[in-house]
């Protein structure tokens, strides 16, 4: 069982990666091993209505099973399936596949088609599933694969592999919030190692397209009135990989008459609101700010993103304040920035699973 949570930690490493960029699907990640217990693929889920993990990694390791590299061009999600419907049944009944989450059952109504029905056509030897599908409209595929005949290791089920399932259900997070309570509120805070967060960009470049990235799938940015007015920001996705789609905007303030001079006012396809107190929140939303907003925002946070850069900053002030426990979901290297997933301790489901 050590190799199946293995393999299935470098899965979450994978996944982790996209996550927030696939809401408001989950983020997912597939790895196939072949017959000699070598890895053909690690793959993830890109975005909503792109090619599932498992299709992805299914799609590269057919290419080097078979030579047959025309596979790869495809990118329509049904394109692929078809494809390995029709050429890919003989290579993979001695491979082992491993999932961070349940294949989606064949009764799924969604953009993309079925993954459990299609590894039940392809009928690997061994399908391990790091957790169960929280999305009552798509689980079940787990069950599926063992009435087809697939052996199919559940780590909820496994002692051994409890750990790893918990880190499973922490990847689940913010998906399984959106679910539950119709909302996922996502609080970035970026400092120096010292705590600092003044004295201009903090983020490397690389770090700030994948916050650009998340801007992308935020139904609203919430950001204070105090950093429009100090940092006149233009909040767009100018950096983002992902399509460049601008969130409509929420400034959050005590100032009457608030100014609209700000670049941020004058980017097209999005609304600005000025709000003296925090409307009811909806979907994903993506908050920036300092340490005051964090404060004001504590009991709404779902997810409080910490952007740790390796450099300090001997003329800036210590300026957070904040008395709250939170449990660490996930850590991840961005160039020479350090991310980490807190979660309040509040309801954290994770760390009781």
């Amino acid at each position: 069982m050590e190799s199946h949570a293995f393999y299935l930690d470098l899965c979450l490493q994978c996944a982790w990666r996209e996550q927030l960029q696939t809401l408001p699907n989950p983020a997912v990640a597939a790895l196939v091993l072949d017959k000699w217990g070598a890895i053909l693929s690690i793959e993830a889920h890109k975005e909503s209505g792109k090619p599932h993990a498992e299709v992805l990694a299914l799609q590269k390791a057919y290419a080097k099973l078979s030579g047959d590299s025309a596979i790869l061009s495809l990118q329509e999600p049904h394109a692929i399936h078809r494809y390995l419907l029709q050429f890919a049944i003989p290579y993979f009944k001695d491979s082992i596949i491993y999932i961070t989450l349940e294949p989606c059952a064949s009764a799924k109504c969604g953009k993309t088609p079925s993954c459990a029905t299609l590894l039940k056509a392809l009928c690997p030897k061994c399908v391990v599933i790091g957790a169960q599908d929280p999305n009552k409209n798509a689980k079940g595929g787990a069950q599926e694969l063992i009435e087809a005949g697939i052996s199919v290791i559940k780590a909820w089920e496994i002692e051994s592999l409890r750990t790893i399932h918990d880190k499973a259900i922490a990847l689940l997070e913010p998906f399984r919030l959106l679910q539950e309570n119709g909302r996922v509120v996502v609080f970035k805070y970026a400092s120096r190692l010292d705590g600092s967060i003044d004295g201009g960009q903090i983020s490397t470049r690389v770090t700030q397209s994948l916050m650009h990235n998340y801007r992308t799938k935020a139904d609203v940015l919430l950001i204070s009135g105090k950093s429009v007015r100090e940092d006149n920001p233009t909040l767009d996705t100018r950096f983002a990989t992902l399509r460049h789609r601008n969130p409509n905007v929420v400034i959050l303030t005590r100032q009457v008459d608030f100014p609209r001079t700000a670049p941020l006012f004058a980017i097209p396809n999005r609304r600005v609101d000025i709000v003296n107190t925090l409307p009811p929140l909806r979907g994903f939303v993506f908050c920036e700010g300092g340490a005051g907003l964090l404060a004001s925002m504590q009991d709404e946070i779902d997810i409080l993103l910490v952007m740790l850069n390796a450099s300090f900053n001997s003329g800036a002030k210590l300026t957070m304040r904040l008395q709250r426990e939170f449990q660490l979901l996930h850590s991840m290297q961005s160039n020479d920035d350090i991310l980490l997933w807190l979660m309040p301790k509040r309801y954290c489901k994770c760390e009781n699973n």
